[in-house]
């Protein structure tokens, strides 16, 4: 599928999900919002760079990579860089992108073949089914079970567009909306990032940061 037609074809989905129609087994079982950290404050949006704000510019490929806190899939607090000094693959998903759940287990492939040479992957979940958030521990926890994921998946704790997910990572043209993927080094540093998945295009960069 071209990546260029996933936008298009994932906000159609946000719509059918809107309105009842195509749930995935997210959608049917929202369940009771966990409370999460505070939100982020008021953020200038902008396409590459913008003004002062609480969470950092729009990332770009060669400066350092803006930190997500929130909470994890046990409902444990956490921070993406609690991995600093190793080699993150960030996926920012929603849980009601059809694109996100079609690559979660391509992500979960690539893990497992990596896993052993030091990589790390973190899912943010930025938006619960209803196109808002925060996102549901108990949707976290099916998000888990559903694709088999053996790597740590976390609401960003603020919600939709209000999270540092959206407002630093997803806003970059470089993007297209869900899911971005977004490749961290070892000093903690952006070094790609994508609009959904390919492995093709991650392989070559990987392989490389990983054997630094």
């Amino acid at each position: 599928m071209n990546l260029m037609a996933r936008p298009l074809l994932c906000a159609l989905f946000s719509v059918a999900v809107l309105q009842g129609a195509g749930n995935g087994p997210l959608v049917q079982e929202a369940g009771p919002q966990e409370a999460g950290p505070q939100e982020a404050g008021p953020q200038e949006a902008g396409p590459q760079d913008v003004g002062p704000q609480d969470v950092g510019p729009v990332a770009r490929v060669g400066q350092s990579a803006v930190d997500i806190a929130g909470t994890d899939a046990t409902g444990r607090a956490c921070a993406l860089s609690d991995y600093k000094g190793q080699v993150i693959l960030l996926d920012i998903s929603t849980a009601w992108c059809y694109w996100c759940q079609v690559d979660a287990p391509a992500i979960q492939a690539l893990y497992a073949r990596h896993e052993a040479q030091g990589l790390k992957v973190v899912t943010v979940l930025s938006e619960d089914v209803n196109g808002a958030g925060p996102v549901s521990l108990g949707n976290l926890q099916a998000w888990v079970n559903t694709y088999g994921l053996t790597f740590r998946v976390m609401s960003d704790g603020s919600g939709a567009s209000n999270g540092v997910s959206e407002k630093v990572y997803v806003s970059n043209p470089a993007s297209g909306g869900f899911p971005t993927l977004v490749l961290i080094d070892k000093a903690f540093k952006v070094q790609y990032l994508m609009g959904g998945y390919d492995d093709n295009a991650i392989k070559a960069k990987l392989t490389a940061l990983l054997a630094q």
